[in-house]
C-alpha cells in the first residue's frame, strides 16, 4: 500500500506543480500586457506634450528669432530656433553668454508639469539655435537634474 500512496502523492505534487507553473505564466502574460498598456499610454501622453509644443508654430521667440519647428532626435525634444539676421560665427566671444542666458531661461520650464513628465521618462529638453544656412550657433540642454531642487 505505501506505493499507491506514494503515487497519489506525486500525481497531487505533479498537479499543483503543473497549476503553479500556469499560473506563473498567466502572470507573466497579464504583466506583460499591462507595461505594453503603459508604454502605449505614455506614447500617447508623450504624443499630445509634442502637440502642445508644437502649437502655433512658426512663432516668434524673441525679436529676430523664430521657433521653427519641434521634433524628437531620439531622446532629445529638440527646438530649432532660427536667427533670422546673424549669421554663425564660432570666433564671436557674445554667443557663450548668450548661451549661458539661455540656459536661465530655460530653468523656469522645470515648473511646468509636462516638461517634468518628459524629464522624468528620459527626455533632454534641448534648444537649438541657427542661422538662415543651418549652421548651428549653439545648444542649450534640459535635463532631469537640472529641474532637481
Amino acid at each position: 500500500m505505501p506505493g499507491k500512496a506514494s503515487q497519489r502523492w506525486m500525481v497531487a505534487l505533479a498537479v499543483v506543480a503543473g497549476l503553479a507553473l500556469l499560473a506563473a505564466s498567466w502572470w507573466r502574460v497579464d504583466q506583460r500586457i499591462r507595461a505594453e498598456r503603459r508604454d502605449s499610454e505614455g506614447v500617447r501622453e508623450v504624443q499630445a506634450v509634442l502637440e502642445q509644443f508644437r502649437r502655433g508654430l512658426p512663432q516668434e521667440y524673441a525679436p529676430g528669432l523664430m521657433l521653427e519647428e519641434v521634433g524628437f532626435e531620439g531622446q532629445n525634444l529638440v527646438m530649432t530656433i532660427r536667427s533670422l539676421k546673424r549669421r554663425a560665427n564660432p570666433d564671436d566671444p557674445l554667443i557663450a553668454q548668450v548661451a549661458q542666458a539661455e540656459k536661465a531661461l530655460m530653468l523656469p520650464l522645470c515648473d511646468q508639469p509636462d516638461v517634468l513628465y518628459l524629464l522624468a521618462r528620459g527626455v533632454v529638453i534641448t534648444r537649438r539655435f541657427i542661422d538662415a544656412e543651418n549652421r548651428r550657433f549653439f545648444e542649450i540642454t534640459l535635463t532631469s537634474a537640472d529641474c532637481a531642487r
